[in-house]
């Protein structure tokens, strides 16, 4: 492409490209331009409103379509950094395990990234182990792709940090929609690929109380909270070595039955 381009030029070729969250790397080696003349490039763009940077030298592509983006925060976090899904609160809203509207964006990388405040709104990616880095897919979201947590997934990645997700309750909430879409065999593979005991006494004992099976988990041999952040109380779960330190009644108010 040439040099010479004019600005509606370069937003139309993004475009077609499908490069609506690119680098200043990516426009230089696109127009052949060093990264000194890419990054003039670019600030003019952002001054004339069609694009806009969200981190330091990275760009959402806005063109005369700007809410289109913006209005997508699944689509920005699971681009902020690479390799990079949507899960926890973000995905249990998406799939509808729950009616509590997440004012943050969650992401699960392998890498180390720092939260991100973007136009008000905020981004917090969640650092696993490599193992810990499967179970999810492409979807298409407001016409733009995204990588999210498939439905086992995403609880979990919600089981495994809690803390993500709006708490054990609202976990154990999810569980219990989630249950209508995925299956208990699937749960249970993945939740002894992710390889933490803990997370198998807890998903073990939620499975237990909501009347299914859960043959074949693993969990820890020592109990641990259900709770991680309340006080050790109540009684211990035999079967799953979990402290229930949770009422049933909280963390299933439409009972079980």
């Amino acid at each position: 492409m040439s040099k010479n381009l004019s600005s509606l030029s370069i937003i139309q070729e993004l475009h077609r490209r499908e490069l609506f969250y690119f680098t200043s790397r990516t426009v230089a080696d696109l127009l052949s331009l060093k990264s000194a003349h890419a990054s003039r490039l670019l600030a003019r763009l952002k001054r004339e409103g069609l694009v806009a940077e969200v981190e330091n030298g990275k760009y959402l592509l806005l063109g005369f379509e700007p809410e289109r983006v913006l209005s997508n925060p699944l689509f920005i976090a699971s681009h902020l950094v690479a390799p990079a899904y949507v899960s926890y609160w973000s995905a249990l809203y998406f799939y509808g395990f729950t009616e509590q509207v997440p004012l943050t964006a969650f992401a699960a990388t392998t890498k180390k990234k720092r939260p991100v405040v973007f136009q008000g709104f905020r981004f917090r990616f969640a650092t696993v182990q490599p193992r810990k880095f499967f179970g999810y897919r492409r979807e298409i979201v407001g016409g733009l792709p995204i990588l999210i947590a498939d439905e086992a997934k995403t609880i979990v990645d919600s089981m495994d940090q809690p803390r993500y997700a709006g708490g054990i309750t609202e976990v154990a909430k999810a569980l219990r929609a989630a249950l209508e879409v995925t299956d208990v065999p699937t749960l249970i593979e993945y939740a002894n690929r992710v390889g933490d005991r803990s997370l198998g006494s807890r998903l073990g004992y939620l499975l237990s109380v909501l009347g299914c099976s859960a043959e074949g988990l693993l969990h820890s041999a020592s109990p641990v909270k259900l709770d991680a952040t309340r006080p050790r109380d109540g009684s211990t779960d035999s079967r799953w070595r979990v402290a229930v330190n949770v009422p049933e009644a909280e963390l299933f108010p439409q009972g079980v039955g």
